[in-house]
């Protein structure tokens, strides 16, 4: 069992499984509505915390009755967020339209809480981890926790996950091991497929292990020798909801990674448990087909 630290947001979503998506000013009913924990860090612990893991969270939650639920809920997942600042304001919501013909989500996020201060991670005593997971936010402070992971830390690999585009991301990769890319992100930087954007980004993180999903089409990665490596999608008998795919991926990868797998074998689990997370009801529940456990 490994100790991991994941540093980013922790929301609540307020899923509304919909028979379609709606169209403007349409009134509909929904077939099914649930409140569980969300955002991308917290996700990916949750898997991570199913696979056998410790962890814990560093995020800010709201000092009330909203952040107590969330902390609560993060808890009954098997993740620790004793080390989380609470500072007043709404707690990060998201409303979450689930389109049960597609299994597509739509999401509106309304946050009215600071983002983490660089003090709330320098005080923490990050030696005692395995792996440190960033999401790829707040740029100036998160690029600051980085710097001071890789001053402090010995041979502790250090994620980031780039899924937006956002002003100055590009100083952040250089600072990462392993660097996991959203289609999205590529698709903004102007590249149609995973392998020629992979090797564009190569000048920016030189010594990285790069990665990026691609829905139906699988997922690719770039070694640190610069070997290209493909994974296909292992898609499950429906798509029930593709809501935290990318999220169960990444868990996928560092599982896989921290155990000792190769890349291969790595980008092909993390893609097998996305593909077992999109035929399934949000995460609770979730772990590798037994074909491919160790």
């Amino acid at each position: 069992m490994s100790h991991i630290l994941g540093i980013g947001i922790a929301t609540l979503d307020r899923v509304f499984v919909v028979e379609r998506f709606p169209t403007e000013d349409a009134e509909m009913r929904a077939l099914d509505h649930r409140a569980r924990p969300g955002g991308n860090a917290a996700n990916s612990l949750g898997v991570l915390a199913q696979l056998g893991h410790r962890c814990d969270l560093l995020a800010v939650l709201a000092a009330g009755a909203d952040g107590a639920r969330i902390g609560e809920a993060l808890a009954a997942r098997g993740i620790d967020s004793s080390a989380c600042p609470r500072r007043p304001g709404a707690a990060p919501t998201s409303c979450v339209l689930l389109a049960q013909d597609t299994g597509s989500r739509t999401i509106v996020h309304h946050r009215d809480l600071p983002e983490l201060d660089f003090e709330d991670f320098a005080r923490l005593p990050i030696e005692r981890y395995d792996w440190l997971h960033f999401e790829g936010r707040n740029v100036a402070v998160t690029r600051r926790m980085l710097q001071q992971a890789r001053r402090r830390l010995t041979d502790q690999p250090l994620s980031l996950e780039v899924e937006k585009e956002r002003e100055d991301i590009d100083t952040l990769l250089p600072l990462a091991d392993v660097l996991m890319f959203s289609a999205a992100f590529a698709r903004g930087r102007g590249f149609d497929d995973p392998a020629t954007f992979l090797p564009a980004m190569r000048r920016r993180a030189p010594r990285a292990i790069l990665t990026c999903t691609w829905g139906e089409a699988g997922a690719w990665a770039l070694s640190a020798d610069d070997r290209s490596l493909h994974a296909p999608a292992f898609a499950p008998p429906a798509v029930v909801d593709t809501l935290g795919a990318g999220d169960c991926f990444n868990a996928g990868l560092i599982d896989a990674l921290i155990s000792g797998r190769t890349l291969d074998e790595a980008l092909d689990r993390a893609c097998r448990l996305a593909g077992r997370k999109v035929g399934q009801m949000g995460l609770d529940g979730l772990t590798d087909p037994p074909s491919t456990r160790a």
